[in-house]
């Protein structure tokens, strides 16, 4: 039987997109991510590839249109509290738990509001590649670019929020009430809680800046002689939190050594050598 995937960490595949379990500041397109047991953050692909041809330019912010205002299907409270906490936390919440406030509820649907979507156009990014050095001497590098254990993929497209919507119902599919100044009270200054004038039980949630929350990818093969390209299906297991946040793995990543590499659009991007 197939193990049932976690909607926390799958309910924007539907879209295209990957989650990011602890949305944040700091994650862009050209960025590395790692995965082997885990799948984590390692940094910028600067810090492991040098490159005779400049760093691409990023496209964006721009307006993501296809995702503004979709809603999530509803999940169960225990998902969508721990989904809610974790935007909370990003937005800057002293006291992300509102577990007090989604007592009445059974599910909660998210939407996102203030969408934009930051891209690498991926033959600049192939530019980049194309002539450069990785560093394989460093230990990260070697782990993840090298190891048939390991895969790391470049971030192509990133997806960034400042607010997110919530939706929660009862058993019956009603919306429930809510408290809102309590629920403004624990969250303090820094996130604004707006209910809204028309749907009971819905908030939206505002921080003071956007945070990366999704992405899309390509991955790419080296058999010893050419390099091969495929797409993956967004899914739980290409979801990645903070586990190589700015120290070990995502401090160690330096400089790179030279193949020729091709890309195609949104999808994630596999580096390893035969």
């Amino acid at each position: 039987m197939a193990k049932k995937k976690d909607p926390s960490i799958t309910y924007l595949n539907k879209f295209g997109y990957n989650v990011v379990k602890l949305p944040r500041v700091g994650i862009e397109p050209m960025d590395v991510v790692g995965k082997d047991e885990t799948t984590q953050w390692l940094g910028p692909l600067r810090k492991a590839w040098q490159s005779a041809a400049p760093e691409p330019q990023l496209s964006g912010p721009n307006p993501a249109t296809h995702i503004e205002g979709q809603q999530t299907d509803k999940l169960d409270l225990q998902f969508g509290i721990h989904i809610l906490a974790n935007a909370l936390s990003a937005f800057g919440a002293s006291m992300p738990s509102l577990d007090f406030a989604y007592q009445r509820a059974r599910s909660i649907a998210f939407s996102f509001s203030n969408v934009t979507s930051t891209s690498v156009a991926p033959f600049d990014a192939g530019n980049y590649l194309a002539k450069g050095t990785l560093k394989t001497d460093n230990p990260v590098v070697e782990h993840y670019f090298r190891s048939p254990e390991a895969e790391a993929y470049l971030l192509v497209d990133v997806l960034k929020s400042d607010t997110i919507t919530v939706t929660a119902t009862d058993e019956h599919g009603f919306g429930v009430d809510l408290d809102i100044p309590a629920i403004q009270n624990v969250l303090g200054a820094k996130v604004g809680v707006k209910p809204s004038a028309t749907s009971k039980g819905t908030v939206s949630y505002t921080g003071p800046q956007a945070v990366s929350f999704a992405f899309v990818a390509n991955a790419i093969e080296f058999d010893g002689t050419k390099w091969s390209m495929h797409g993956i299906t967004p899914d739980g297991d290409h979801a990645f939190g903070l586990q190589g946040d700015s120290t070990s793995a995502g401090a160690a990543l330096a400089v790179a050594e030279p193949e020729a590499v091709i890309l195609s659009s949104s999808c994630l991007l596999r580096l390893s050598e035969a």
